[in-house]
């Protein structure tokens, strides 16, 4: 087992987001685009049904919902997130799904068991996480020798990055990396991208073992 690393919840982040928790981009249903865009994100990470998928920031559980009736009763998804407020929106939207075990901590102290995981998905969070290859390592030793590892936003990395600067100062340092060092922090765990879409589609990164 992965145990809890010992980093402690950045406060200002976990409040910045609470106070999001009602905004259009968190809570609303996905419109006719984006369920576009998921659908490619979903079949990049080739998810099954019995698969076992972990997705950090799960923020109100829309992609997680999702998840669950992909991969159905006999998958399981570990989602996590640090804001409260929306882990309680979480467990609301995800009543009645068995497959799903929420946490409300950073992804860097949840319990993961060595080489099981699936897929590990990152959606619209790779940014906001403060010690990224730590974050990535601690994924890559959960995967399987066949997992998958995507990183994924619905708009470019220019615009995210240009988002989280001007948003608040508890995200105005939360960038998407360049692909020189994305590239880098995956070949540090024995991973390569197999794929990466950065254009007016969105930002789409998948990466596997070597």
């Amino acid at each position: 087992i992965i145990g809890k690393r010992s980093i402690a919840v950045n406060r200002a982040k976990a409040a910045f987001f609470d106070s999001e928790t009602e905004s259009d981009w968190s809570s609303k249903a996905y419109t006719t685009e984006e369920l576009r865009k998921i659908e490619r994100i979903l079949e990049a990470a080739e998810l099954k049904r019995g698969d076992m998928v972990v997705e950090p920031g799960c923020g109100t559980g829309r992609l997680t919902k999702l998840i669950a009736e992909k991969v159905g009763g006999s998958g399981i998804v570990i989602a996590s997130d640090v804001s409260p407020r929306m882990l309680e929106q979480s467990r609301i939207r995800l009543n009645g799904f068995a497959n799903v075990h929420l946490f409300h901590e950073a992804i860097e102290k949840v319990p993961l068991v060595l080489q099981t995981i699936d897929v590990a998905l990152c959606h619209n969070v790779f940014p906001h996480f403060d010690h990224k290859p730590l974050v990535v390592a601690k994924l890559v030793e959960a995967l399987k020798s066949d997992g998958r590892f995507i990183v994924s936003h619905f708009m470019p990395s220019s615009w995210v990055n240009s988002l989280h600067r001007k948003t608040n100062p508890a995200v105005a340092s939360d960038l998407l990396p360049d692909q020189e060092n994305m590239t880098q922090l995956f070949d540090e765990v024995g991973m390569q991208i197999q794929e990466l879409i950065d254009d007016d589609r969105g930002y789409l990164l998948k990466a596997v073992f070597k």
